[in-house]
């Protein structure tokens, strides 16, 4: 990628195995790509294993809407049903692990929640069952309070007027997008974002659940839960915070950051928080996709260049807003291998519309806009020349 990837502007990062708290990832490399389905998979569990440690004394509002959509305070004991949004109070490093789809806001300090920190907007999360279950967790520090929405507004009033006490104040607020009704056209699906609820998760339901998001205390065997291995987050701290580099003018050089490893060591997922770190500190960063089995923003067998203004919470299928389709080209097929120089010639050709972006930008005095590179998974024999090439 000649100068704009050269060694001086290109971080390159290996993460290990994605870690779950069900299981480590097993397997083994081979000289050629196979196809894959979800990764890394789980061994089985003889227990349940905790996930959720918010404990259900802490303080909680649960808030229901008019028809002409005021908000107004429910009975702790009103139906799930009825539920446009609750709010609870967070200890520092409290988690919440949850099954479905809302929007949360956190109305004061800071959650975590794939690396992006919430904090005073509206974020829609998705947690599918078919994917690692996102977990939401309270940080020690927090950030000035930020400007909140009408509606969080006045959540935030009903709350304060008995609670105020909680280092951590979040909303969470039901959502009807369609992909909670995927199961009606295809049965298969019909549990990917709702399912049975637990009976040591029952308490935890009745006190914070929404229509379509199922709080979670423990796992059973085959559920995964996202976590970032230390690791990684010292990678993430690493790439999100180190100084910009001058280049022979004295202009910053837009920083490019290429994630390599072999399948299943969890490049599409370490990428997708590496992209809200620097979401959070540059506002804006192109993604470069290189796997065609497994693409982030397009469909399969395609490589593409996407630009991306905001953060990405839950899995490629569920991103849908502040995305734009910069390039793409299609080769239909989810492999390299029958055709590697075509492969080549389309990475490139992604590379030179970057660097073509990032010419016009500088000539306009606009700020660098950085890069993720996603890689594909084969990194032997002929892969591993595709890579380096």
């Amino acid at each position: 990628m000649d100068a704009l990837a050269s060694r001086r502007s290109t971080r390159v990062f290996t993460p290990k195995a994605l870690r779950t708290v069900s299981s480590s990832q097993t397997g083994s490399q081979t000289g050629s790509p196979t196809p894959r389905t979800q990764s890394p998979q789980p061994r089985s569990m003889q227990e349940p294993v905790l996930v959720t440690t918010w404990d259900t004394t802490m303080p909680v509002v649960a808030i229901g809407q008019s028809q002409t959509g005021e908000l107004h305070v429910l009975d702790a004991q009103a139906p799930i049903a009825q539920r446009h949004a609750v709010v609870f109070g967070m200890q520092a490093n409290d988690t919440l692990v949850f099954q479905g789809i809302c929007d949360i806001c956190v109305l004061k300090g800071t959650v975590r929640v794939y690396e992006h920190e919430s904090s005073g907007q509206w974020d829609r999360v998705y947690s599918p069952v078919s994917h690692p279950l996102v977990s939401l967790r309270a940080q020690t520090q927090t950030k000035d309070e930020a400007e909140r929405d009408a509606e969080a507004q006045h959540m935030y009033e009903l709350w304060a007027t008995s609670h105020n006490e909680c280092e951590v104040v979040v909303a969470v607020r039901a959502v009807d997008c369609g992909l909670e009704h995927l199961g009606r056209v295809a049965p298969a699906y019909a549990s990917l974002f709702t399912g049975s609820v637990a009976a040591d998760s029952e308490q935890l339901v009745q006190a914070i659940g929404v229509p379509g998001m199922t709080p979670m205390r423990t796992v059973n065997a085959g559920v995964q839960v996202l976590q970032t291995p230390e690791d990684w987050a010292q990678a993430l701290d690493q790439a999100s915070t180190m100084p910009q580099r001058l280049d022979d003018e004295f202009e910053p050089i837009a920083p490019v950051y290429a994630v390599a490893g072999a399948q299943g060591q969890g490049k599409s997922t370490f990428s997708r928080m590496l992209v809200n770190r620097l979401v959070a500190r540059f506002g804006r960063v192109f993604y470069m996709e290189t796997d065609l089995g497994q693409s982030e923003f397009a469909a399969p067998g395609a490589l593409s260049l996407t630009l991306v203004s905001a953060p990405v919470l839950g899995p490629p299928f569920t991103h849908t807003g502040r995305t734009e389709a910069y390039h793409a080209a299609y080769m239909g097929v989810v492999t390299p291998k029958n055709d590697p120089d075509r492969y080549a010639a389309c990475v490139l050709r992604l590379a030179q519309v970057y660097r073509d972006h990032v010419r016009s930008e500088r000539a306009r005095g606009s700020p660098a806009v950085p890069m993720v590179v996603n890689t594909q998974g084969w990194t032997r024999g002929l892969g591993l020349d595709l890579l380096y090439a």
